[in-house]
């Protein structure tokens, strides 16, 4: 197995995929070219190898149908959703495919590389409305923490003061509604986040951390799925959660009305766009 990063989607992957836990089917697509090497319509002469990098995930792209979910190894810009991970038909993909990069060089405190794109199958998720400049759907979805290969504890992925620019007006109240979590499924996400978290710590058993965070989202169908996965210290515990690293005490609490719609959270990086563009002359 090649040594990519431990979060990303290239190293877990393989890890992960023929456990028994649902997971969308996906196609990993190295790139060995630069981040740096954006999308420009008018300078294809000067991106030859971005370019063949895009036809060889478009044939992928072709394989699944439209429309189709892709990332880069340890991110989606998913706040970005229609202008990144969401690609509704072919001629997306080249720009889509530049925002990632962009979005990769716009992540603060963490050494990240664009080491490919994932194409993966779209999954249809309980959703309620959308929110953020890309319009992304706001699901019912959970990040549970596994330490040494045990559940450790678990929060809705949104908090509500983490919603901008949300598209119904009693949207709080829609969102409350998918924080909820049955019993039964409860306890089936805990046996998955075991089943995953024990299989990650064989991974790599020099370097791993033993502590892991764990996506899941729920399907129209009422199927959960893994969607994603880091490790431990740098995935976000809302602040009222013990386990909560100190530097994520600086966030406010994650339903104080009087913050909501104010603080974006920590996954915002639609801020920096503007900044990062004009830092590398992109048009």
């Amino acid at each position: 197995m090649d040594e990519y990063d431990i979060n990303s989607i290239f190293h877990w992957w393989p890890v992960i995929k023929d456990l028994g836990v649902p997971v969308p089917k996906t196609t990993l697509i190295p790139y060995s070219g630069t981040a740096l090497d954006f999308y420009d319509a008018d300078k294809e002469e000067e991106h030859k190898e971005f370019i063949a990098f895009v036809d060889e995930v478009g044939e992928a792209t072709d394989e699944y149908g439209y429309p189709v979910f892709i990332r880069c190894g340890g991110l989606s810009d998913k706040l970005s959703w229609e202008e990144s991970c969401y690609v509704q038909e072919k001629e997306q993909l080249a720009e889509n495919i530049s925002t990632i990069m962009m979005a990769v060089l716009m992540v603060e405190g963490i050494k990240l590389e664009f080491d490919g794109i994932a194409v993966r199958e779209f999954l249809n998720l309980e959703s309620k409305f959308v929110a953020f400049g890309g319009k992304m759907p706001i699901a019912k979805e959970f990040r549970f923490f596994a330490r040494n290969g045990e559940y450790e504890c678990h929060h809705p992925y949104w908090p509500p003061t983490s919603i901008n620019i949300p598209s119904i007006d009693n949207w709080f109240e829609e969102l409350k509604k998918l924080q909820q979590l049955e019993e039964d499924e409860l306890e089936l996400l805990k046996r998955y986040t075991a089943t995953i978290s024990q299989a990650l710590d064989g991974s790599r058993p020099l370097e791993s951390p033993k502590w892991w965070s764990i996506d899941f989202c729920k399907t129209v169908d009422a199927e959960w799925y893994l969607t994603d996965l880091g490790t431990g210290p740098e995935s976000f515990h809302w602040k009222l959660c013990p386990h909560a690293l100190p530097d994520m005490q600086r966030y406010p609490d994650p339903e104080d009305p009087e913050q909501l719609s104010q603080i974006r959270g920590p996954t915002a990086r639609q801020r920096l766009r503007d900044e990062i563009k004009k830092r590398y002359g992109i048009v």
